[in-house]
């Protein structure tokens, strides 16, 4: 185990065993954040759309990942302004409230925690509840998500865990267009995300989720009220912050 791409192929492999999840679901993925970044000018694949036949004819990195269920390796920054109520009302671009933050990691901590109570898992199941809990809401009152995909396998344990959808249904949940364009049933990495717009480690996902908020992203999801970020890399600790209009 010499990469992230390894580890990550391993719980993703074993949770695709466990619930009957097919190639698709990653392909799914992928093909929703290409296509969202085709309406983002700074994203790195804007105007390289993928197809499906594109993203099954690619070469594998280690199974069961293509090459488009990788995020790529670059350059790039981004940068977010956290201050007080107070401070915020006097800034001339509109403010973007935090609703609740979490983290939380399994019985121990590491990037190759493989602990047999949560494997398969992200870590993300005590983070959900614990946001939930605190900001008052459930998942099926979030407008928008940006979900951190260093590779397309945690996105779908992430919706698992957070509470949007059960493993057996996963697969159903990001098809047929799902996670593609504002107007989709859930609103997902609307930049593009790290596959898509750029890796900038999921920072370049918090500020796309305070835009949305704002108004102002390339992909717009109509009044949005409450704007969800799930950081990565899908290992302990997980963290998630949501943002919303009050």
């Amino acid at each position: 185990l010499l990469s992230p791409a390894q580890e990550c192929a391993l719980h993703t492999r074993r949770f695709m065993h466990d619930h009957g999840i097919s190639q698709e679901a990653l392909c799914d993925i992928s093909l929703a954040c290409y296509a969202n970044a085709q309406l983002n000018p700074r994203a790195l694949r804007y105007g390289q759309p993928l197809t499906r036949e594109k993203y099954h004819a690619s070469r594998w990195i280690v199974e069961p990942f293509h090459l488009y269920d990788c995020c790529p390796e670059n350059d790039g920054a981004t940068a977010i302004v956290v201050t007080t109520p107070e401070s915020a009302r006097d800034l001339r671009t509109k403010p973007v409230p935090i609703i609740a933050t979490a983290q939380g990691l399994g019985p121990k901590y590491g990037f190759s925690a493989f602990q047999e109570r949560w494997f398969p898992g992200m870590f993300y199941g005590n983070v959900g509840e614990a946001i939930w809990q605190r900001a008052g809401v459930r998942p099926t009152d979030v407008d928008v998500v940006q979900l951190y995909e260093n590779f397309t396998g945690p996105v779908m344990i992430t919706l698992c865990e957070m509470g949007f959808c059960e493993p057996d249904e996963v697969e159903a949940f990001v098809s047929d267009g799902a996670l593609e364009g504002p107007n989709a049933k859930l609103p997902f990495n609307t930049s593009g995300g790290n596959i898509g717009e750029a890796y900038i480690h999921g920072f370049e996902l918090v500020a796309e989720a305070a835009r949305q908020v704002r108004g102002d992203s390339t992909c717009q999801v109509k009044d949005v009220a409450l704007s969800l970020v799930v950081a990565g890399p899908g290992y302990a600790p997980g963290s998630a912050v949501l943002f919303g209009t009050s």
